[in-house]
């Protein structure tokens, strides 16, 4: 894996993703932890993420969250397995080397449309990256924090985790959103769902693209308003989307944000939806 993989991802503004509050001191803290690949083609990964500590710079940013047991997020070999999962017994989140060699892999083969979003090979990676740990780490604040879910919980965890990219600054956001639009939308090509895609607990990925693209209009018709006009996002779908958009902010305020004592960060940065 390039250099530039990590370096993109340093570059998108960790801090502005997730905005905490300090932590006191019976809080336990949130670990993270670098597994050796078990995959040598693995190795640059690893070495880049270790060095440039971002698994760190997340933790950092989470130490108001509290929880009742240690949290650990991790990154490990697979065994070939391109996932990322949050285990209720261990308390772990676990991100996949293979699920990062995946993410890269796509990188090289941005489509016309993601060029003019201003994609590229580098800065790519960094939406699916942090969408795939905030989808994680949902599932975790689910399970440590005893958040009612109504629905399907892998929805729910898609739901949080957009909401929070769409916290990020104006410029950010939409080439974070552009990139995990582009992975949903060429994973929908490839694949020719059966029984056993319809019976899983995960949307469709073409879904979770219209999902996306709903949640993003309904938070800043002004900044997403193109998604209509260029017929990516139906317009009987987008006349809801503002509602979809406020249902989940709701849900994140009451339910989640008070029991973490975190909030979105305010100041100059751009929130989506706080017109």
């Amino acid at each position: 894996m390039r250099g530039s993989w990590t370096r993109a991802l340093l570059a998108a503004a960790v801090g502005t993703l997730l905005g905490c509050v300090a932590a006191s001191a019976k809080d336990y803290a949130v670990q993270v932890a670098y597994e050796p690949p078990k995959n040598p083609a693995h190795e640059e990964i690893a070495k880049q993420l270790r060095e440039h500590q971002a698994l760190e710079k997340i933790r950092d940013h989470m130490q108001g969250m509290r929880f009742p047991r240690p949290l650990t997020i991790k990154v490990e070999g697979c065994d070939g397995d391109v996932n990322a999962a949050y285990d209720p017994d261990e308390a772990t989140v676990s991100i996949c080397y293979e699920y990062l060699a995946y993410i890269q892999e796509l990188s090289h083969d941005i489509p016309p449309v993601g060029l003019k979003e201003g994609l590229t090979p580098s800065n790519y990676v960094v939406g699916p990256f942090y969408e795939v740990v905030l989808h994680e780490l949902a599932h975790a604040i689910f399970d440590l924090k005893k958040v009612p879910v109504l629905g399907r919980e892998e929805d729910a965890a898609d739901q949080v985790a957009t909401f929070v990219l769409l916290h990020i600054g104006k410029n950010e956001t939409r080439r974070v959103i552009a990139s995990l639009a582009v992975m949903y939308a060429k994973e929908a090509q490839d694949e020719k769902p059966g029984l056993k895609q319809f019976a899983d607990e995960h949307g469709l990925p073409a879904q979770r693209f219209f999902n996306l693209l709903c949640m993003s209009y309904g938070a800043d018709p002004k900044t997403f308003g193109d998604l209509v006009d260029r017929k990516y996002l139906p317009s009987e779908r987008a006349g809801s989307c503002s509602d979809e958009y406020k249902q989940v902010r709701y849900a994140v305020q009451k339910l989640i944000a008070p029991g973490l004592d975190w909030r979105p960060r305010t100041g100059k940065e751009h929130v989506a939806g706080s017109r």
